[in-house]
């Protein structure tokens, strides 16, 4: 039996009918009723109603007139509807269905098979609204989340940013070694907690949508270089040697965001390289897009975890191998950004050991801006 807190609107212009569907559906749910068109409008405007059951036949305002104003209008163009008619021509019935009826009961009809229809398009109504309710909490928590990062990240971003300050300034006074390695030891996690705030911003602004693209040529030579100059203290920590070879050619994408995910590939090849490794970097001109490469000495990708990789949160076995931090967003991030230049991004995993992550985009605009 369908929950009793469900509501069934009447709308007949003969007592006698209204009684008859009063009898029966009352026995189950909550009902109301109405003998004209507009009777019925207003109760539905301030009434939770779950179905209605619509004669098509009344003075003023008919019932296909009825439904048309509920299809019409946002609040109501779901809610069930049973036509309710003695009109039994097959134009008729494809009428009202065409408005937008649920479904259509000739008269006189069978009380069997009249609730039976109606417990069925309430069951439907009562997941639809389960549905959206769903929805709309999902919707409101990644709100409240969104705003919680940029709340945090804020307030953090502050403080951290003092503190670098003050690691300057000390850098400049006379410290012997064992503070100069603490204040280095202090610029490093500084860095690890920027990284954290910038991947957790980027994860809400790629969720909401608010990520905007400046499409233009990018110099690879000069993009790369870039990248590899800013991650080259982080690899001087581990001695690991960052090795460019020929970088050549000319993409078409938004240069900052290239260069966060191209950042991304390298900054991962470090973090899971061991200590005293190399990290190579090159380009494969392809015809109409250019491949970049990114490989590393690390212990390679699982096979069984391998579809893990490039989704949210895909942390897999393999761990920093100097106890860096990871959010597990880097790459996911990564594949989005990529993604959104018309471009492709994916690993192969040497048998050897070591992983090729490669991005791979467009030599012309046409491709590039979809």
């Amino acid at each position: 039996m369908i929950p009793s807190q469900a509501t069934v609107l009447i709308v007949d212009d003969e007592p006698m009918n209204v009684t008859i569907l009063e009898d029966l559906f009352s026995r189950y749910y909550r009902t109301l009723s109405a003998h004209r068109g507009q009777e019925a409008l207003n109760i539905i405007a301030r009434e939770p109603i779950d179905l209605v059951l619509l004669d098509i036949m009344m003075p003023g305002m008919t019932g296909l007139q009825v439904l048309d104003t509920l299809r019409k209008t946002p609040e109501t163009a779901d809610l069930p509807v049973i036509l309710v008619s003695a009109r039994t021509e097959e134009r008729d019935i494809v009428q009202g269905l065409n408005i937008g009826a649920n479904d259509y009961i000739v008269k006189p009809f069978k009380m069997a098979e009249m609730l039976a229809r109606a417990r069925t398009q309430i069951a439907i109504k009562m997941l639809q609204d389960e549905r959206k309710r769903t929805i709309e909490e999902l919707r409101r928590l990644h709100e409240v989340k969104d705003h919680f990062f940029r709340i945090a990240s804020h307030d953090l971003k502050g403080p951290l940013g003092n503190l670098r300050l003050a690691i300057y300034l000390l850098r400049h006074q006379s410290v012997d070694a064992e503070t100069m390695e603490l204040l280095d030891n202090a610029d490093l996690n500084i860095n690890t907690m920027q990284n954290v705030i910038a991947e957790f911003l980027d994860s809400a602004a790629l969720q909401s949508g608010e990520i905007s693209l400046n499409v233009s040529p990018v110099d690879l030579t000069q993009a790369i270089t870039e990248q590899v100059r800013q991650y080259s203290m982080f690899a001087l920590k581990k001695e690991i040697a960052l090795n460019l070879v020929n970088p050549a050619g000319v993409i078409y994408g938004d240069p900052g965001r290239f260069g966060q995910a191209l950042g991304n590939l390298i900054s991962n090849a470090i973090k899971y390289s061991p200590h005293g490794s190399e990290v190579t970097i090159w380009t494969d001109d392809l015809g109409e897009s250019v491949r970049v490469c990114v490989a590393d000495q690390g212990p390679g990708i699982p096979e069984q975890e391998r579809a893990r990789l490039f989704t949210q949160f895909g942390k897999l076995t393999p761990r920093p191998t100097e106890g860096e931090s990871s959010t597990g967003l880097g790459l996911w991030i990564t594949k989005v950004l990529v993604n959104l230049q018309r471009g492709e991004v994916g690993v192969h995993s040497p048998p050897e050991g070591g992983s090729i992550f490669w991005i791979e985009m467009p030599t012309n605009p046409v491709s590039a801006l979809g």
